[in-house]
């Protein structure tokens, strides 16, 4: 059974070695300097174990670690940004991403508007936050061959009588 499990700062190591293998194709393909696969050790640290509402949360399947997504949410816990969603190349395009999402959703039942960010250029990845029900905003050119894509999701929630 996927699920997912709250990361905490003794788990720096695995969570470096998930990004580096989880994003080195896609730093391979744009060379972008602000890849994830290139993100310093004290920074993941920083965002792990001191960054205010910045959490991570492996995925898991059984006890099997199969990739995790970090956010960041307001004070309120009423928005998020999807920060990080790393998925262990092995277990791609296997349901585990979406799993992943619909789980946050649920842990995190009282954030109603969800942010994040990727290369518009990797239709894959577009595709996928797009059947998870998020929806284009805003486009940036990052660089020659590569934009950046903001994407939003909102959740109405019935309010609790």
């Amino acid at each position: 059974m996927t699920h997912l499990e709250r990361a905490g700062a003794e788990d720096l190591e695995t969570i470096i070695e998930i990004q580096r293998a989880s994003f080195q194709a896609v730093y391979e393909k744009y060379q972008d300097e602000y890849d994830p696969y290139l993100e310093d050790r004290e920074r993941i640290k920083w965002k792990l174990a001191e960054r205010p509402n910045s959490y991570y949360f492996f995925i898991k399947e059984n006890q099997e670690i199969l990739g995790f997504i970090r956010i960041q949410t307001n004070e309120e816990l009423t928005e998020a940004w999807l920060g990080t969603a790393a998925i262990l190349p092995q277990y791609q395009n296997k349901g585990y991403g979406s799993e992943a999402i619909r789980l946050l959703e649920q842990e995190c039942s009282s954030i109603s508007q969800w942010d994040l960010c990727t290369v518009l250029q990797d239709e894959r990845m577009v595709h996928f936050y797009e059947k998870n029900g998020y929806r284009q905003t805003v486009t940036k050119p990052e660089k020659e061959g590569m934009d950046m894509v903001y994407m939003t999701k909102s959740i109405k929630r019935r309010k609790q009588e």
